[in-house]
């Protein structure tokens, strides 16, 4: 459960100018490559994980698939913010509206709870505003072709989350228990390796095309400014984090395999899961230095010191060869 050390916290030491490793973030990281192999691993690659919105876009794949040619009018816009977890920016809630009137679902019929927004000013609370408003949004469209609506569309042994539980074992599985997500969603728990697979698959196999070019097309829509999956999207890497310190990215290497890569951070650090697959993804050469970096820690109002990726994280290359 402890994991392995992924990230420091450091802090410069006024007289030596030395580095001070204030804190860490432990956890578990896994690549696989070619064939979904596990390629390499720090901690446990076999964690069962609840991975959040981190399966969000085997949530968006499952409702494209069940809609069919219904699907095939959606923007890209309207499918990454269906897999996005949102900062409830304009561009945002002007997607997550023209998906519902897809449905004729109107906001105060979304299935998520009412919040205010990581960006909006306004300080009104409503469902739209929700971060996951767009993945309820494409539930909606998709179970009007099942004749389900309302709060039959979250039940877990309804017709609509029936097929999406099927699609999620069968890409990032296999289902080892059902939680509820903080949107009221089932939340599924998971292999951690299974996670990686599962970006493997949404970076390189047809199957996954339109989640990736709908996120590579609107990398901003899917997060947000300042968010490490939207810049790390922008580089042409599908990257999705969940709550509680877990993120998942997928690439094609310059070999042309597929390459993914599962993280969670057993304190539940956003920061810490978002470093360490930075980090691991520099260390793999699969993205350069400076492509995102968290926040640095602050003395005074200046920057003191860095957020960075551990070095069993840094020195990944040589065990994922």
């Amino acid at each position: 459960m402890t994991g392995v050390e992924l990230v420091e916290v450091t802090r410069r030491d006024l007289r030596t100018g030395d580095e001070i490793v204030e804190s860490v973030h432990m956890g578990h990281l896994v690549v696989t490559g070619p064939g979904g192999q596990v390629r390499a691993a720090l901690g446990d690659p076999e964690r069962p994980t609840l991975v959040r919105s981190a399966a969000k876009p085997f949530q968006a794949l499952a409702c494209l698939q069940l809609l069919g040619d219904l699907g095939r009018d959606l923007g890209d816009d309207e499918i990454a913010v269906a897999w996005s977890s949102h900062r409830a920016e304009p561009r945002h809630l002007e997607a997550v509206r023209r998906l519902l009137a897809r449905s004729g679902t109107s906001d105060d019929a979304l299935t998520c709870p009412v919040a205010v927004g990581e960006h909006d000013p306004s300080g009104t609370a409503t469902r739209v505003r929700r971060d996951c408003s767009g993945k309820h949004a494409l539930f909606a469209l998709a179970g009007r072709t099942l004749g389900v609506s309302g709060d039959d569309l979250l039940d877990p042994d309804g017709p609509l989350q029936r097929r999406i539980l099927a699609s999620t074992d069968e890409h990032i599985g296999p289902v080892q228990g059902l939680a509820v997500d903080g949107c009221g969603a089932p939340a599924v728990q998971v292999p951690l390796a299974g996670l990686a697979r599962g970006f493997a698959m949404l970076a390189a196999d047809d199957q996954g095309g339109r989640i990736r070019a709908a996120g590579f097309a609107h990398p901003g829509l899917v997060g947000g400014e300042g968010r490490a999956e939207s810049a790390l999207l922008e580089k042409g890497i599908v990257a999705k984090p969940g709550a509680e310190g877990v993120f998942g990215a997928g690439a094609v290497d310059a070999s042309g395999d597929p390459v993914g890569i599962a993280i969670k951070i057993v304190d539940g650090s956003a920061r810490g899961a978002a470093t360490a697959a930075v980090g691991a993804l520099q260390a793999l050469g699969l993205v350069a230095p400076g492509v995102w970096s968290a926040p640095a820690p602050t003395g005074g109002g200046r920057p003191v010191g860095q957020v960075r990726s551990a070095a069993s994280v840094r020195g990944f290359a040589a065990r994922a060869g």
